[in-house]
């Protein structure tokens, strides 16, 4: 009975840990702009928790098991009490982003998080303590189960049946739940042993960097590994829990296998198998965006459960298998931050790209030589070196190619840009590149008249505001900036007010563009969230107002929800017009619109241009509006049939559900 108890609470703990992280951070998206680094910093957040609880476990056994058990319950039932009372953290948004994300995720969760971490390593002690027998490693496999339930449930079902406000009351009744089962574990215990003196150990000396080496840097390549991962993922496709969920899934699920036996991991086939994964993150580091969404998870998913093999079976092969098993997790946690801190927030600084997403596969492939520097078969130490050359000799040759026309960069908590000046037979143009998309383009000859990117005189929006010039002089808001060319459709009578969250997108469209520059009209650019700003500018009314906000493929979801079309009519006059980019490799928002066309009552009408050469991009616009002379005046031959969908089909975004998931492009 006590086995079966101790085992349901891990699972059961593990399960609300690894639920409640893609729940709070998608809670947070909008108040950040919705970027994939609120996850990243969110991670650390969580392996920072982890950290703390293992070390908690790993001090409480200097005690009496008496006294731990009586401790820790009183501690959980607090905690408790603390989130069920107060589950809301204050706005910090004009605080560095990274900060403010722990703050606001430690005055929610933090105290239980760090308890709740504690109860695989806790309870494996007591049973080590009481029964005299051996570390039930294969209990963290339970954990680790718990964990990958939550972690596929949380997008596949809670997100989108559930609104966030249901997902959090679910998620109380399952921690109050969590709390009774623990004290019904707690009174079973003290009866169990009545002579509790003998229960308690002598644990060793607490010694941070004694041999243990190996153990640090496996689990902080395997954590590395994982957020540059999602990085990665997170170029092209937009952040959201499924994409969240499933390298952590994978990264987990990698944990569970070789910790449920030691026998799981075989090094020499791993070896021969990372040989392929090294080449395949190569390649996809720089040509990624050219597969489609379903094949850059599957290959992305493969590369990172060979990592996570590689790093995980040598750490359980290094396991030790006595009472230093809580300094042996304590040290797992701490690698997992450290790689999470790397990848997070030093990797930033050092890299322009997410160029730690190869030196962690470099680094991995170290390794596998090194460990197989004793293999008996001199074929698998050939092909290892011969592959590891080849591999640096590739990824010299294509780091040059791709970097060649580069004329600045940058990175920061919202992405990494590029200015780059294409000069080729067929394309003669300057760009600025936000991950892997282009957001706006100048001529390099100053004779041609546009960029052809996304916003030339074929476009939609340039349509639209072409018609809606014929009347009057527009007063224009723009949320998402770019290389500022949609300043040139504004004349020296119009006004244009520009809201854009990434500070070093201004920067790098006010020095290596011109259109800023030389446009007639007057120009503000207010930096921040867009929705934020409208929300507080409550004075100014707009005639048009340009939704072009996307980030690496991405429209930020709190964009287009309901509550913020709401605020937008608000910020428009009663003729005014809605535009929204909507071009995008691997998301189809067409039912999000229809939708919002409905519940508001405004006419949609979709552009779409298709290029014909390499330097002429296609692109798709949404107009809403009830404005009749402006929808008079738009020629049938500029509109592209719009697919009508079932009315179950449509996708009604609201801030507290939705989800992107049903709407991927497979």
């Amino acid at each position: 009975m006590y086995k079966y108890l101790s085992t349901l609470s891990i699972f059961i703990s593990a399960f609300l840990i690894f639920q409640i992280q893609p729940m709070l951070s998608k809670q947070l998206l909008p108040q950040f702009g919705g970027g994939a680094s609120i996850w990243s910093a969110s991670l650390v957040f969580y392996q920072v928790m982890l950290l703390i609880g293992y070390f908690y476990a790993h001090k409480m056994g200097r005690f009496h098991i008496k006294l731990q058990v009586v401790t820790h319950i009183v501690l959980v039932t607090f905690a408790t009490l603390i989130v069920v009372t107060q589950f809301a953290a204050p706005n910090l948004t004009n605080w560095p982003p990274t900060l403010a994300v722990f703050v606001n995720l430690f005055i929610e969760i933090g105290p239980i998080f760090i308890l709740l971490s504690a109860t695989s390593v806790l309870l494996q002690r007591w049973y080590v303590q009481t029964a005299s027998a051996q570390v039930p490693y294969h209990w963290y496999s339970i954990s680790n189960l718990g964990s990958l339930l939550a972690l596929m449930s949380y997008p596949l079902v809670y997100e989108l049946l559930f609104s966030l406000e249901q997902q959090t009351t679910y998620w109380l009744f399952g921690l109050i739940s969590y709390c009774l089962l623990l004290a019904l574990l707690v009174i079973f215990l003290l009866k169990k042993i009545p002579d509790l003196s003998r229960a308690s150990i002598q644990t060793r000396p607490f010694t941070l960097l004694k041999g243990k080496g190996q153990w640090l840097l496996l689990s902080a390549l395997s954590s590395a590994m994982l957020v540059s991962t999602t990085h990665m993922i997170s170029t092209n496709i937009p952040p959201m829990p499924l994409l969240w969920s499933l390298p952590l899934v994978i990264y987990l699920l990698t944990f569970s296998y070789t910790f449920a036996n030691k026998a799981n991991y075989h090094r020499h086939v791993w070896a021969y198998v990372f040989i392929f994964s090294a080449f395949a993150g190569l390649l996809m580091f720089y040509f990624g965006s050219l597969f489609n969404a379903l094949a850059q998870l599957i290959i992305y998913s493969l590369i990172l459960l060979t990592a996570g093999m590689i790093c995980h079976g040598e750490l359980r092969n290094k396991a030790p298998e006595n009472e230093q098993f809580t300094i042996f997790y304590f040290y797992i946690a701490l690698g997992g931050v450290l790689g999470s801190l790397f990848s997070t927030l030093i990797a930033p600084l050092l890299f322009v790209q997410i160029d730690e997403y190869l030196l962690t596969l470099a680094v991995i492939f170290s390794f596998v030589c090194y460990y197989q520097t004793k293999a008996k078969t001199k074929q698998l130490k050939f092909t290892l070196a011969t592959s590891s050359v080849t591999w640096l000799a590739c990824y010299c040759f294509l780091a040059v190619n791709f970097n060649q026309y580069n004329v600045a960069t940058s990175r920061n908590f919202y992405g990494y840009l590029a200015v780059k000046d294409i000069n080729t037979q067929s394309i003669k143009e300057r760009r600025l590149i936000d991950g892997t998309t282009i957001h706006g383009s100048e001529p390099l000859n100053p004779s041609q008249q546009f960029g052809q990117s996304y916003y030339h005189q074929h476009t939609g929006v340039a349509k639209s505001l072409a018609i809606l010039k014929q009347h009057s002089a527009l007063n224009i808001g723009v949320i998402g900036l770019g290389a500022g060319v949609l300043a040139r459709f504004a004349d020296q009578q119009d006004s244009i007010h520009f809201f854009e969250l990434n500070p070093d997108v201004y920067k790098m469209a006010k020095r290596y563009f011109s259109y800023l520059e030389n446009s007639e009209a007057k120009l503000t650019v207010s930096l921040g969230d867009g929705r934020i700003a409208l929300k507080n500018n409550a004075n100014e009314v707009f005639d048009v107002l340009i939704i072009d906000a996307f980030s690496s493929d991405v429209i930020p979801a709190h964009l287009l929800t309901q509550e913020a079309m709401s605020l937008y009519w608000q910020r428009l006059n009663e003729n005014g017009v809605l535009i929204v980019h909507i071009s995008n490799n691997h998301i189809d928002l067409l039912p999000v619109l229809q939708a919002h066309s409905q519940h508001f009552n405004k006419a949609m009408l979709k552009f779409s241009y298709q290029g014909h050469s390499p330097s002429d991009i296609g692109s798709d616009w949404v107009v809403l509006t009830d404005n009749q002379a402006f929808l008079n005046r738009v020629s049938i031959s500029d509109l592209s049939p719009i697919k009508r969908y079932p009315h179950s089909e449509l996708a009604m975004w609201t801030d507290s559900k939705h989800s992107l998931l049903p709407l991927l492009k497979f």
